[in-house]
């Protein structure tokens, strides 16, 4: 998820910033967020598509947070606009660019929570989201669903994607940075994604490129209800048949 903050002063800017991160670090959710002082430089950068969700200061320089989110509501039908003002003076204007809602200054837990409450359903899948990891001690951005699985290795895993990528975090450590649901722990050395599996039989996951994962004997349990769980929620004929041995293996 993109997210724009508009707001002329460093203070509220970073409170309102402070209050976001808090809120999508609780719930695991993957942002980004762009911050703008002026709403010439907002526009400049804006574009349909581009951002989720925009907050807007009532007051940008000499301008009119309303105004910049006009023109922005021009260009882009869904964006989900929030205003954030010291008085509710615009809270009826805001409606005529169908803003999703209005702060009072300053922004709190409780407010930004609301904001995300009121977010139409219609996210992505979570596979479609991307996780920041460390890469030789820099972060990276890494989209879901090119993991097919992470192998850990002394302090550090390697992340099995289009290509094998070591970062420098413990197993634990990049299984919270991924969506809930999304990648199943097999073993204290491996951890999948649940749709790059292709079946399951005793001791091991095959992946759909052909590649197998041991499951370790005190996760054949979770791994197995898991797996069927998600085949269930994707439609999936006949799940159970995800637990039987293939190719006589036992």
């Amino acid at each position: 998820m993109r997210i724009a903050i508009v707001e002329d002063d460093e203070r509220d800017m970073q409170n309102l910033r402070n209050a976001v991160e808090g809120y999508t670090s609780e719930h695991k959710m993957s942002v980004e967020i762009e911050t703008f002082s002026s709403g010439e430089d907002f526009l400049e950068s804006f574009g349909p598509g581009k951002y989720t969700l925009v907050f807007f200061d009532n007051y940008i320089g000499n301008g009119l947070g309303i105004n910049i989110a006009s023109k922005a509501r021009e260009q882009d039908e869904d964006v989900a606009f929030v205003f954030v003002s010291m008085s509710p003076e615009f809270a009826i204007p805001s409606f005529g660019v169908r803003a999703l809602h209005y702060l009072i200054k300053p922004a709190t837990p409780e407010g930004i929570a609301q904001v995300f409450q009121r977010l139409p359903k219609t996210a992505e899948p979570p596979e479609n989201s991307v996780v920041e990891l460390s890469f030789d001690y820099q972060p990276v951005l890494l989209p879901v669903r090119s993991v097919r699985y992470i192998e850990s290795s002394n302090k550090s895993c390697i992340i099995h994607a289009e290509e094998e990528i070591i970062v420098s975090m413990q197993m634990d450590k990049v299984m919270e940075a991924f969506p809930p649901g999304v990648m199943i722990r097999t073993h204290k050395s491996y951890a999948v994604r649940l749709s790059a599996i292709k079946s399951m039989r005793s001791g091991e996951f095959i992946l759909n490129d052909g590649s197998t994962i041991p499951i370790g004997r005190t996760h054949q349990s979770d791994c197995k209800s898991a797996f069927i769980e998600y085949l269930a929620s994707r439609g999936g004929n006949n799940p159970q048949k995800a637990s039987q041995p293939e190719d006589g293996r036992k």
